[in-house]
């Protein structure tokens, strides 16, 4: 009877043993597969993340605030938009009395926004960074009745334009694959009207090309007047 006690105890202990052994095997396959299964989502997010960002880096705005477009004739990356007011030149002939009787006008200012932007030639021939500029990108208005394309107006800025020499490097020609700096000036705009920055349509284009669509932010004339006058009374005040 004892010997039967010792072999049937040490049966029931070989089933606990196998028993267990078998439950940490099957554990320790799930733990497996789980892993797996986050390492693949972990891969598909950073995969869906570097598509994203790419998508955004050809054409749109980056991180730090920069507008950036891949066109057919140069990359783009615009670091400041402004506003310029173009003075009319002062005639040389003096206006005689019966002109102004008749009620000739006189020459109003133009008001144009300024983009400075770093171009690099990606094409096969030397090209001017306003020349790429024209056939790769617009600046337009949007008014009610549709919109209306804006001129390159860079030739009226004055010679005492703060950012004169990066304007006069917009009728430089640059070499493929040279980079440079440039300003160009578009105009004349209306700054209550919504402006943008868009890419135009080639439809002869090799490689499909990301769209651009960025609304510039311009200061209203009337804000810009109030500041004036209020700079005025101050002074005045002062004295």
């Amino acid at each position: 009877m004892t010997l039967r006690k010792y072999l049937l105890a040490g049966g029931l202990s070989t089933v606990l043993v196998l028993g267990a052994c078998g439950g940490d095997g099957g554990s320790e396959e799930e733990t497996a597969q789980e892993d797996s299964e986050n390492t693949s989502e972990d891969a598909t997010a950073e995969e869906e993340s570097s598509e994203e960002s790419t998508e955004e880096s050809d054409s749109g705005s980056s991180e730090d605030g920069e507008v950036t477009h891949s066109g057919e004739y140069g990359d783009y990356t615009v670091t400041e938009f402004g506003q310029y007011t173009i003075e009319p030149e002062e005639s040389e002939e003096e206006t005689t009395e019966e002109e102004t009787e008749e009620g000739a006008e006189e020459p109003q200012p133009t008001e144009v926004v300024t983009i400075e932007f770093e171009f690099t030639n990606n094409s096969d021939v030397a090209t001017a960074p306003q020349e790429a500029f024209g056939l790769d990108l617009a600046v337009r208005q949007i008014m009610e009745g549709g919109e209306t394309t804006l001129e390159n107006l860079t030739m009226d800025l004055p010679e005492d334009y703060e950012k004169s020499e990066e304007a006069a490097a917009a009728s430089e020609m640059i070499e493929p694959g040279e980079t440079a700096t440039a300003v160009l000036a578009y105009g004349p705009v209306d700054p209550e009207l919504e402006t943008v920055l868009q890419s135009r349509d080639n439809p002869m284009a090799e490689e499909e090309i990301e769209p651009l669509d960025h609304t510039i932010e311009l200061e209203s004339t009337e804000s810009s007047e109030e500041e004036t006058s209020e700079e005025e009374t101050e002074e005045d005040s002062e004295e």
